[in-house]
């Protein structure tokens, strides 16, 4: 953007009340940390770091409901959306993370045959895995079906 110095009037009569020119300020520039720069300079599309991982699960930690706009203002790096995800699918300690049983992948296939690819509602019968995992678990099942040289589809669990 180019100012012609021409249009703009001397700076004594906007400040009248200013009887020498304002002293030209200039401040060196320095490398802050991330936690303290603005959400806008910062790429939305960079992994959590290990220092972000702890600060939001010290946030979170500390309330019981925690309000999500207001812990992504404190962290300054992340959206709501973005921190309750990462809490949701990988931080929280109630998350499960040991192997998948048998009984669990049977109990995956009925409930997928059941209602599709919603894995939130599909979540609600696993205690303690995000639908996330439950997701990707599903993924890697099929993955493993087609893999195998009579793959017509996944398999279908009735009832009886």
């Amino acid at each position: 953007m180019n100012i012609n110095r021409s249009l703009l009037p001397p700076i004594t009569t906007l400040f009248p009340y200013i009887d020498e020119p304002m002293p030209i300020i200039s401040i060196a520039c320095q490398e802050v940390p991330l936690m303290n720069q603005p959400v806008s300079q910062i790429s939305m599309k960079s992994k959590f770091s290990p220092e972000e991982d702890d600060f939001l699960t010290r946030l979170v930690l500390m309330n019981k409901n925690p309000n999500w706009n207001e812990i992504a203002s404190i962290m300054r790096t992340r959206n709501a959306r973005q921190c309750r995800e990462r809490w949701k699918n990988y931080l929280n300690p109630e998350l499960r993370c040991d192997p998948w049983s048998h009984e669990e992948d049977q109990l995956l296939i009925q409930k997928y045959n059941e209602f599709g690819s919603h894995w939130n509602k599909i979540s609600k019968f696993f205690i303690n895995r995000s639908d996330n995992s439950i997701r990707n678990r599903w993924q890697m099942l099929v993955r493993h079906w087609e893999k195998r040289a009579d793959y017509v589809s996944p398999p279908v669990i009735s009832d009886n």
